[in-house]
């Protein structure tokens, strides 16, 4: 028998459905950006926190310091 693979973006947004999990947009010191999840997910790849962003359940937090642009998102609950 063989295992099914899970991809990398299921597994993110199984952390995601975790209890108080949001996706977390940080600024890095060479001018970048990275994506955590947090509190236990570790960093997510740009591609999959792209997705994550782009998936029907997943609802901007508004918190960032300028009107739309978002720092965290979470699963609507």
């Amino acid at each position: 028998m063989t295992k099914a693979r899970t991809s990398r973006f299921q597994k993110a947004m199984d952390l995601m459905c975790g209890p108080d999990a949001y996706l977390i947009k940080t600024h890095t010191s060479n001018g970048g950006c990275a994506h955590y999840i947090a509190p236990r997910g570790g960093y997510i790849e740009p591609e999959v926190a792209e997705q994550i962003k782009n998936h029907p359940l997943v609802r901007a937090g508004e918190d960032g310091m300028w009107p739309g642009l978002s720092q965290t998102w979470r699963i609507a609950q």
